[in-house]
Order: structure tokens, then C-alpha cells, then sequence
């Protein structure tokens, strides 16, 4: 009978240290997750109808075709096709705010959007110059739309923009030495969420 009690206090006494272990493990991990400092958020706010910009577009090819290339990613061939009817196009803006939950100052650079182009929409990549924004600041930034469809509704467009993965590109703002150089800083990405 001792024998039997010792063996149960013993188990008892092993049960409870690998529970007090487990819960000291999970709580390190809850902590360590809640005290995490490396995080840029960015989320949506306003979608709006652009009508200003696209006549901006549709009047200067000269000066914006090649910025429909690079910055919207479309082939020669589909910039030029805007500018054939550019009546039968829309353009949207976004509205996003990015949070620096971090440590440290940090640079917006642009976007990268996957499968830029699907279903006719093309994403700008571009925030139109750096932004920069201080550690537990928030700074505006829009990203156009231009949809190869004008008979979308906006919330059609909503919609289509909605379902693309489009990451915020940024990096620690680089520190600018007296002779002019900067510090390389490791680019990053941040996850664009889409507010309901």
C-alpha cells in the first residue's frame, strides 16, 4: 500500500511539472507574440471614384504612358489601348493608413501586388515618393486603380481591388552619414488588410 502511494504521489508530482512546464511554455510564447515590436500594419479606408486623375492620364500620353508601364505594370501594348478609349476606362483611389507599430523610423517605398492586371484592374505601385513615418506614428497613402471595364459599379471595383494581395514595401529609414552615403537597411513587406 506505501508503495502504491508513493507511486501515485510520484505521477502526480511528474503530471504536474510537465503541466506547469506546458503552461510556462505557452505563456512565454502569448508574451513574447504580445511584446512583438516588428510590426507594420496597413489597412483601408475610402474608395472613391478618381475622375480627375484619369482626364490627368487620358490628356498627356506623351507624359504617362510610360508611367502606366512601370508603375501599373501594363504591357506596351494594353498602355496604349487606354489611350485609344480612354472613355471606356475608370479609375479608383484607395485610401489606406499605415501604422509603424516598431521601434524605429521607417521609409515607405511602394507596393507589390500579386497578379497585377487580373480581370482588368492594374494596381499603382507607387506612393508617389517615401514616406516616412515615426515609431508609433500612422501616415496616409492611396493606390489608384485604373479598370479596363467602365461599366463597373464602385462597389464592383471594390470588390475586384479587394481580392488582390498587396503588400506595403518599406524598410528602416536609412541613416544619412556626413558624407553623404546611407545605411542599407533590409527591405521588408507588410500585408495590406482590407477593412470589412
Amino acid at each position: 500500500m506505501k508503495n502504491k502511494k508513493i507511486i501515485i504521489t510520484v505521477a502526480a508530482v511528474i503530471a504536474f511539472v510537465a503541466i506547469a512546464a506546458g503552461a510556462g511554455i505557452l505563456a512565454s510564447h502569448i508574451a513574447n507574440n504580445s511584446n512583438n515590436d516588428e510590426t507594420v500594419v496597413a489597412i483601408t479606408e475610402d474608395f472613391n471614384e478618381d475622375t480627375l486623375l484619369l482626364e490627368r492620364l487620358a490628356m498627356h500620353p506623351e507624359r504617362y504612358t510610360e508611367n502606366l508601364i512601370n508603375e501599373y505594370k501594363m504591357s506596351e501594348e494594353k498602355a496604349n489601348s487606354f489611350y485609344d478609349c480612354p472613355e471606356e476606362w475608370l479609375l479608383y483611389s484607395q485610401s489606406i493608413t499605415i501604422f509603424n507599430n516598431t521601434a524605429d523610423n521607417i521609409t515607405i517605398y511602394g507596393f507589390e501586388v500579386e497578379n497585377n492586371g487580373k480581370n482588368g484592374v492594374f494596381l499603382s505601385t507607387s506612393t508617389g515618393g517615401e514616406l516616412a513615418i515615426a515609431p508609433g506614428g500612422n501616415g496616409p497613402a492611396s493606390i489608384s486603380a485604373l479598370c479596363d471595364n467602365g461599366d463597373l459599379t464602385t462597389d464592383e471595383a471594390k470588390e475586384l481591388v479587394s481580392k488582390f494581395k498587396i503588400k506595403i514595401i518599406y524598410s528602416k529609414t536609412p541613416t544619412e552619414f556626413e558624407d553623404g552615403t546611407e545605411s542599407v537597411e533590409e527591405t521588408k513587406t507588410a500585408v495590406l488588410e482590407f477593412a470589412e
